[in-house]
C-alpha cells in the first residue's frame, strides 16, 4: 500500500473516444474540489477499444494518471477491473465500471471523508442519466450524442459541475429514492482489505458488459461481517450516451435484463434481492442536488432533472390557486386516468364488457403502468410520443416544467413592468397562451395583448436546403393541425376569449413581417423547423423589449431548431446566456 495517495480509482474504458475525455476532465484536479492532485491516482484500463486511449492524450489535465490496455480483453469488463485493482496502492480504492460517467465536483473528496466514518466502509454513490429521462427509454424518442452534446454545452459544466444535476434525472439504482436501498453504484470505494476479502469482481460474470457483476460486488460487500454502507449524498456520476450494453440498449433492454437475471441465478442459486440494511448517509448536499432530490420526490425517477424552472428573477412561485388549477387543467392532470384507460382500450383487440367499470373504479390499481408513463411524459412535455397511441387530451404539449417556467417569465415581466404584449408562434391548441391570458385576467390587466401566430393548419412542408427534410406537415402529422375555430373555442371554454386575444393565421414568412405588434414583453417560439424558427426570430426579436424573455420550445430536441437559434444569435452578437428550461426548451432574457 502506497501512503502517498489517499485514493486509487480504477476506470474502465471501451470505445469511448467521445466520452472518456470528459470523464477524465471531471476527475482531474482542475475540476475536483477539496482534494489535491497528489492525493489520488486514476488508473484507466482499456478493455479492447478499436483505438485505445493513451496517457499522452490527457497530459494537460495535471493528474496522476495511468492509461493501460488489458492484454486479454473480453466482452465482460470484469477481468479488466481486477487487473486494475491489482495495480492500486492507496488505502482507499474505487472502481468506476463505466468510463462514460461524469463525476460531480466533490465526488472524490466526499468519498474520502465518507470512508472515515466506519472501520469497514462500503462507500456508495448515486447515479444519474444525462438527458430527459432514463437513456434506454429516451434514446427510442431520439436522444443521441448530438442532443447530449448540445445539452452539456448549454450548462457550461466544466466550470460548475453541479449544474449536471439540472439536466440529469436519477437512474434506476435507487428505485425507492435516495434514502432507499441501492441496487447498484457506479462509483464504489472500499479499503483494499475488503476488496481482497471479496476477491475482486467475480470472473464468472462473462456476459457482455458484465451483466450483474457490478451489483453483485456491492451486495457481496454488504454481506461481509461488520461492513457498513455509507451513501454519499449531494454527489454522483452522470451517464453519457454511448453504445453501452444495458443503459443504451433501447428496446433490447428488457431482453438483456432477463438474460442477466438468468446468469445471476445460475451463479448464485438465488433470485435477485437487494440488501436493505442500515445505512449511513454523508453530505453536504449542494443546492443543485437538493433541487434534484425535490424533483425525485415530486415526480419519481423518470422526470426531467432541471432545477424547478427559474428565471433571472428567481424560482417559480405559483401566484394563486387559480393559476395552479388552470395549469393542472391545461395539462389535463385532472383527467389523466381517462387518458390511460383510452390508451389501454386502444391496444385491446376486443374490449371486455366490464372494462370501463372495473378500470375506472380503481385506476391506480388497474392502470398503474400507463398512468405512470403518461404522468412522466406530461411532466417532461413528451406527448408527441403518444400520437402513436392515443392523442393527448391536454391543451398543451409543453409539459409541466415548461409551463411552470412560462408562468415565472410572465410573472416576472408583469412584476417588473417590462413593457409590451405576449406572443406565441406555433400554438397547437392554445394552452400556453390560455395560461398567459389567465394570468392577465387574474391581475385585471387589460392593456396588454396576447398574440397567437399559427397556420392553424399544421406545419409547413420542409423548406428545401434549410430544414434537412424534416417533414412535420399535416400530411404526415395531421394531429398537429388544430383549426383557428378550435383554438378560439378553447379560449371560450376557460372564459378568456375577448378583444385582448389576437390571432395571426398563416405561415410565419407571410404573417409575421406585417404583424401589427409594436412591443413584446415575451416571445415564445414553437416552430420546430429551422425555417419557421428563423422566420419568427428575424421578424419579431427586434420588437422584444429589454428585460423581456425569448423562449424557444424545441431547442434541445430538434437540431434544425437549435441551428436556427445559434446562427441567429451569432449573427446579431447576442451574448445573453442561453439557458435550458428542461431538456427540450431554452430561453434567454434580453438586456438591451
Amino acid at each position: 500500500m502506497n501512503a502517498s495517495y489517499d485514493i486509487s480509482l480504477v476506470v474502465i474504458s471501451f470505445n469511448m473516444a467521445r466520452e472518456l475525455p470528459r470523464t477524465l476532465h471531471s476527475l482531474s484536479p482542475r475540476y475536483q474540489r477539496d482534494i489535491r492532485a497528489e492525493d489520488y491516482e486514476v488508473i484507466v484500463i482499456d478493455n479492447g477499444s478499436r483505438e485505445p486511449p493513451s496517457a499522452q492524450d490527457f497530459a494537460g489535465l495535471g493528474m496522476n494518471l495511468k492509461v493501460l490496455s488489458h492484454a486479454e480483453p473480453t466482452p465482460s469488463p470484469v477481468n479488466a477491473i481486477n487487473y486494475g485493482l491489482s495495480l492500486c496502492s492507496a488505502p482507499l480504492v474505487g472502481v468506476m465500471i463505466d468510463g462514460a460517467r461524469l463525476a460531480s465536483p466533490g465526488l472524490l473528496a466526499a468519498c474520502r471523508q465518507a470512508a472515515r466514518l466506519h472501520p469497514r466502509p462500503v462507500v456508495a454513490t448515486l447515479s444519474f442519466h444525462l438527458g430527459p429521462g432514463l437513456q434506454w427509454i429516451t434514446m427510442q424518442s431520439g436522444y443521441d450524442p448530438t442532443w447530449e452534446d448540445r445539452l452539456l454545452a448549454s450548462i457550461d459544466w466544466p466550470d460548475d459541475g453541479y449544474r449536471l444535476f439540472e439536466i440529469a434525472p436519477a437512474s434506476e439504482n435507487a428505485p425507492k429514492g435516495w434514502f432507499g436501498p441501492l441496487n447498484e453504484t457506479n462509483a464504489l470505494f472500499m479499503p483494499p482489505s475488503l476488496w481482497q476479502e471479496l476477491g475482486g469482481y467475480d470472473p464468472a460474470f462473462t456476459d457482455p458488459g458484465g451483466g450483474y457483476a457490478n451489483p453483485d460486488l456491492l451486495w457481496r460487500a454488504l454481506d461481509l461481517p461488520d461492513t457498513r454502507q455509507v451513501v454519499v449524498l449531494g454527489e454522483g456520476t452522470f451517464h453519457q450516451y454511448h453504445g453501452g450494453i444495458a443503459t443504451n440498449s433501447g428496446g433490447e433492454g428488457q431482453r438483456r435484463l432477463k438474460e442477466m437475471s438468468r446468469t445471476y441465478y445460475r451463479l448464485r442459486r438465488k433470485p435477485i434481492k437487494v440488501p436493505d440494511g442500515e445505512r449511513t448517509y454523508f453530505g453536504p448536499v449542494s443546492k443543485a442536488a437538493t433541487a434534484a432530490y425535490r424533483r425525485a420526490l415530486g415526480g419519481g425517477g423518470m422526470v426531467s432533472a432541471t432545477p424547478y424552472p427559474s428565471t433571472a428573477a428567481g424560482p417559480v412561485q405559483t401566484s394563486s390557486r387559480y393559476v395552479d388549477l388552470l395549469k393542472k387543467t391545461l395539462l389535463n392532470e385532472t383527467g389523466i386516468e381517462m387518458e390511460a384507460a383510452l390508451r389501454v382500450a386502444q391496444e385491446m383487440r376486443q374490449i371486455p364488457p366490464d372494462f370501463w367499470r372495473e378500470v375506472l373504479c380503481d385506476p391506480p390499481g388497474k392502470l398503474r403502468l400507463p398512468l405512470d408513463d403518461i404522468k412522466n411524459k406530461r411532466m417532461q412535455g413528451q406527448d408527441t410520443d403518444a400520437f402513436k397511441a392515443v392523442v393527448p387530451l391536454a391543451y398543451t404539449m409543453i409539459g409541466r416544467r415548461r409551463l411552470d417556467h412560462l408562468e415565472a417569465c410572465v410573472g416576472t415581466v408583469l412584476d417588473e413592468e417590462v413593457p409590451g404584449d405576449f406572443m406565441e408562434c406555433g400554438v397547437w391548441r392554445g394552452g400556453a397562451c390560455i395560461l398567459i391570458k389567465g394570468m392577465l385576467a387574474e391581475r385585471g390587466i387589460t392593456n396588454r395583448l396576447v398574440w397567437l401566430a399559427d397556420s392553424f393548419d399544421g406545419l409547413p412542408p420542409p423548406r428545401p436546403g434549410v430544414d434537412d427534410a424534416l417533414d412535420l406537415s399535416k400530411a404526415r402529422y395531421p394531429l398537429l393541425a388544430v383549426s383557428l375555430d378550435r383554438v378560439r373555442a378553447n379560449f371560450e371554454t376557460f372564459g378568456l376569449l375577448d378583444s385582448g386575444v389576437r390571432f395571426l393565421p398563416g405561415w410565419f414568412e407571410d404573417s409575421l413581417p406585417t404583424a401589427p405588434v409594436e412591443r413584446l414583453a415575451l416571445l415564445r417560439i414553437d416552430g420546430d423547423l429551422y425555417s419557421s424558427t428563423l422566420d419568427a426570430l428575424s421578424h419579431l426579436y427586434g420588437r422584444v423589449a429589454p428585460g423581456g424573455f425569448v423562449i424557444v420550445d424545441d431547442y434541445g430536441a430538434l437540431p434544425q431548431c437549435a441551428r436556427a437559434v445559434d446562427e441567429f444569435r451569432a449573427g446579431l452578437g447576442i451574448d445573453e446566456p442561453l439557458r435550458m428550461i428542461d431538456c427540450y426548451g431554452a430561453f434567454w432574457r434580453k438586456t438591451r
